[in-house]
């Protein structure tokens, strides 16, 4: 009987440690997903991705008050995504035209602790954010990113040979950038033109913006882009989170 009980102790103490070690290894990453009008939206699907785009690792869905809450394990995610399918181009929505929505995109995302990260979306996609400094160069980053306008794309459609321009030109194309959330000055705005194929393209973009003044504890930057067609209201954005590198002085 006393070894029965001894064992019994032994599983539960061992049960117990290894829900501790293993609820080390995860964290908690929650927030609000809402439009321009700050008017939340709800059944959003919420995901984070593979590098591939063939499975979505971890997801949710947010509830009435737009309000997501999901346990991811601890590590660096490809890419996070919110969308609700039923209003996507994509999907064979039969919603009218002004009611389909795109999604927001999240890059290089870094789960290394618990983390409120709010998002926004409408009809603007910001993809493919790409963030980097010139070495030896002036003290600023250099931000790629896709700019496509849902309206455009209902317009003139994907391309299937050619050239789209799925982004309004420079002077109709609003730009606002934050580091940690702190708003920096754009510099530049290069357009630029990207390939989806040797014979299909659309037209993207350069920005160069300066540091941020204030100094972040965290071993990385969230860079928030947001973006705005001045031509049709479409309106949108995307994060990138950038790891610190340090040199030796």
């Amino acid at each position: 009987m006393k070894s029965i009980l001894s064992f019994s102790l032994f599983l539960m103490v061992f049960t117990i440690l290894s829900s501790a070690q293993n609820s080390d290894n995860y964290v908690t990453i929650k927030g609000y997903i809402t439009d321009y009008q700050n008017n939340p939206l709800d059944s959003v699907a919420v995901g984070w991705q593979d590098k591939k785009f063939t499975k979505s690792i971890a997801e949710t869905t947010t509830d009435k008050n737009g309000f997501y809450e999901i346990k991811l394990e601890k590590g660096r995610y490809y890419s996070v995504s919110a969308l609700n399918m039923n209003k996507y181009i994509v999907t064979g929505s039969t919603l009218p035209k002004k009611d389909l929505r795109l999604e927001f995109w999240g890059w290089n995302f870094i789960a290394d602790r618990d983390t409120v990260f709010n998002m926004q979306y409408d009809r603007m996609e910001v993809y493919g954010i790409n963030v980097f400094r010139i070495q030896g160069g002036t003290p600023a980053f250099t931000i790629y990113c896709r700019p496509m306008s849902l309206t455009r794309t209902l317009d003139y459609g994907l391309p299937t040979k050619g050239r789209v321009r799925l982004a309004p030109s420079p002077e109709n194309l609003k730009i606002n950038v934050t580091i940690n959330g702190e708003e920096v000055k754009v510099l530049s705005k290069q357009e630029v033109e990207e390939y989806w194929s040797e014979t299909e393209s659309t037209n993207a973009y350069l920005l160069t913006v300066t540091l941020p003044k204030k100094k972040s504890s965290l071993p990385y930057s969230i860079f928030r882009v947001q973006m705005t067609d001045l031509e049709n209201g479409d309106k949108g954005e995307a994060t990138y989170f950038m790891e610190k590198k340090e040199y030796i002085e």
